[in-house]
């Protein structure tokens, strides 16, 4: 007993001394229960049928145009943090990231700094070419899930999106939904989570209503009988940010 004890500790003990220089998150329970992200030449994460291990996958070019683009917005976030918003407005943000509670990608309650929350919310903002947002939301927490529905085009260049439910009410200003696609696979295989492009948004209006259905153009080729998966992050009217909804459809082609 004492023998297997001593081996838990000294593999607990080297996973945290190697995730403290890597991007992996571990919870500890009586030895290690799960682990995220990377530690040296191995990706840990989880799918529907339990823990998963695979070869960490070196980009081709690490410095992508998106990689590229995501730095330069936080770049741009930070400095306005400092230099654009009031004090005040910093102190709203601090209040309302306190306010709120927070998971990782564990589940596990952490808390985060109002600049973190601040460049949450305006990192999406800035992808869809919103203007920047500098006041803090005014009621705490996240914006509210939302459902999807869709399904391929016959062209299999685009998604054809039904009305969102959930959350969603379509004629109010200021409801976005910002939609991302993962590389379509066969049936019963999973979508690699960090391979999800931008594709694009639903905006509500009360002016004008979106009508639908309404075709989004598709960031991967598709073929008929693939499963495609798309994360959808909801900003509500309080603009506050939901956390990453996921959808699976069958992409056989709409008719």
């Amino acid at each position: 007993m004492f023998a297997t004890l001593a081996v838990t500790a000294v593999v607990v003990g080297v996973l945290i001394a190697v995730c403290m220089k890597s991007d992996a998150i571990v919870r500890l329970g009586g030895g290690v229960t799960d682990i995220r992200g990377s530690i040296g030449g191995t990706t840990f994460s989880r799918g529907k049928g339990g823990n998963i291990a695979r070869a960490r996958m070196k980009p081709v070019n690490p410095k992508s145009y998106l990689q590229n683009t995501r730095r330069a917005i936080v770049a741009y976030l930070m400095k306005a943090w400092s230099g654009t918003l009031t004090e005040q407005e910093r102190t709203d943000w601090r209040a309302y990231a306190t306010g709120t509670s927070w998971t990782n990608r564990l589940g596990q309650s952490i808390e985060i700094n109002g600049n973190a929350a601040f460049v949450r919310l305006n990192s999406l903002l800035l992808q869809i070419a919103e203007p920047l947002r500098t006041p803090a939301p005014t009621a705490m927490g996240h914006a509210g899930g939302v459902t999807i529905a869709f399904d391929a085009e016959t062209d299999l260049t685009s998604i054809e999106f039904e009305e969102p439910g959930g959350a969603w009410v379509n004629d109010v200003d200021e409801n976005l939904l910002i939609i991302s696609m993962g590389i379509p696979v066969e049936a019963g295989h999973i979508s690699m989570t960090k391979a999800f492009k931008y594709i694009g948004f639903i905006e509500g209006e009360a002016a004008a209503e979106p009508t639908y259905p309404l075709d989004i153009a598709a960031a991967y080729t598709m073929t008929a009988g693939q499963m495609i998966t798309c994360r959808a992050m909801f900003i509500d009217p309080e603009m506050r940010v939901s956390g990453p909804f996921y959808f699976t459809e069958a992409g056989a082609p709409s008719v």
